[in-house]
């Protein structure tokens, strides 16, 4: 049995034991230690065919049969903070995980310590309202989201990948830290956490529970073994102790897999790891990222879209008209384990995705309609030359997309996500790259890599 095979059959064990006792699809969710839903969908179906699952449980829990969840537009979320980004790690906290960590770090503080947030925007902004004689230091990746905070607290919002940057000398007393859920990152977040920390700080950081793919216990023993090299002794795990509201792009990853009215917004869950700096820190080296991909971002009329510059630009005329990868235009996934992610050239805050021949073109069409200035001489500017005529239909093409775009991202509910036909309207797609890609489940078990904190 390989490690696939064995986690799903744990899976099945862990939606057999629940089954009985929950009265929906969306409370079934809440029992399991971080099942993502469509492991779990496909688990009832498995137990269902086997017979092993009483038939009144199997209709009753079953994702078609659920009423459609309606979800509060501040639930989770704060006017202070930008609309997330998939290639942001960005999951925040629900207000009452975000107030009970705050209430928590003050606890283990002092009147005039410092808290370090590393990846945590939705604790600063509760911090900023109510700072409870506490310095509140935000080391956040995301420029948009610093641009947005910094507004509120000047200087204590700083730029700042922890796998390269230089770290500010905070001397902090506490330390809450919510790095994307793989080893790599885990082990730079608690790099940071034990070089900002005074000796007997407190650090709490959020990993995913055991459940969340194969692996996870084999991972958490190592990043724990790391934190002690680097001068974190572990106290204490409180399983599923957080609780994450759905972002956009994941709702409508949910509605383009079929699961969207079945899951509340809150089902994602995570483990609280509570540790504390010993008298000395290692010398433990900073751990190695891998550089990733580049991306750059223009908010156009208020929708966040990146662009990927490091894809290398096709030959022939310059064209950066988006081009079909899905059908209906929404990723149904948010995993980075999606063979498809390879292939995206353009990335919006609603899950969107496209290819395109020139990305770097397009970035440049979109910043100059951003800034409403004209796209003619940006374009000449990045091609070094005046554009053909062929050209110059393209650019027309893509900057009408662009708008199309931008008007589907601001005006769509994530529970409804819109098809291609509003985009293909303002504009149109070119006629020989409609959808090849089929992609109907979605892949929940991991959070994005990109750009948060770390990359």
């Amino acid at each position: 049995m390989d490690t696939m095979q064995a986690h799903r059959l744990v899976i099945d064990v862990l939606v057999a034991d629940a089954a009985s006792r929950c009265a929906s699809f969306g409370d079934l969710l809440t029992h399991l230690p971080g099942v993502p839903p469509d492991e779990a969908a496909w688990a009832l179906d498995r137990l269902t065919a086997s017979r092993l699952i009483d038939p009144a449980a199997a209709a009753r829990l079953a994702p078609a049969t659920q009423s459609a969840w309606v979800r509060d537009e501040d639930d989770g979320e704060t006017r202070m903070l930008p609309v997330p980004h998939p290639l942001d790690y960005d999951w925040r906290f629900t207000p009452d995980t975000a107030q009970r960590l705050h209430a928590q770090s003050v606890q283990l503080s002092r009147p005039g310590d410092t808290i370090a947030l590393l990846g945590t925007p939705s604790i600063m902004s509760s911090a900023v309202l109510t700072p409870q004689a506490r310095r509140w230091v935000l080391l956040e990746a995301s420029p948009t989201t610093t641009d947005a905070l910094s507004r509120l607290a000047p200087g204590d919002v700083v730029h700042c990948d922890l796998s390269r940057d230089e770290l500010p000398p905070l001397d902090a007393q506490a330390v809450v830290a919510d790095p994307p859920w793989y080893p790599e990152h885990a082990r730079v977040f608690v790099w940071a956490a034990a070089k900002l920390t005074r000796p007997g700080a407190a650090v709490l950081l959020a990993q995913p529970p055991v459940a969340t793919r194969p692996g996870i216990l084999a991972e958490r023993a190592g990043v724990l073994a790391f934190a002690q090299q680097a001068g974190l002794d572990p106290v204490t795990i409180r399983p599923g102790a957080l609780a994450y509201v759905s972002p956009p792009f994941e709702r409508q990853a949910l509605a383009a897999s079929g699961l969207g009215q079945a899951v509340p917004p809150t089902w994602r869950r995570g483990d609280l790891i509570v540790m504390r700096r010993t008298a000395a820190a290692g010398n433990t080296a900073r751990p190695v990222l891998d550089a990733g991909e580049c991306w750059r971002e223009v908010v156009l009329r208020g929708a966040r879209i990146r662009f990927r510059l490091d894809q290398p630009t096709s030959e022939g005329p310059a064209d950066p008209r988006l081009r079909h990868l899905v059908n209906g235009d929404v990723l149904a996934s948010v995993s980075r384990r999606d063979p498809l992610r390879q292939h995206v050239s353009v990335w919006t805050g609603g899950n969107r995705v496209f290819g395109c021949r020139s990305p770097g073109l397009l970035h440049v069409i979109a910043a100059a309609m951003a800034a409403g200035g004209p796209t003619v001489s940006a374009v000449a500017t990045y091609l070094g030359r005046s554009a053909t005529s062929t050209e110059q239909a393209h650019i027309g093409h893509a900057a009408r997309q662009l708008t199309g775009l931008a008007r589907a991202e601001t005006t769509t509910s994530p529970a409804r996500p819109a098809c291609a036909d509003s985009i293909v309207a303002a504009g149109g797609f070119p006629a020989d790259t409609t959808s090849r890609h089929g992609s109907t489940a979605v892949r929940n078990e991991e959070r994005p890599v990109a750009a948060r904190s770390v990359s």
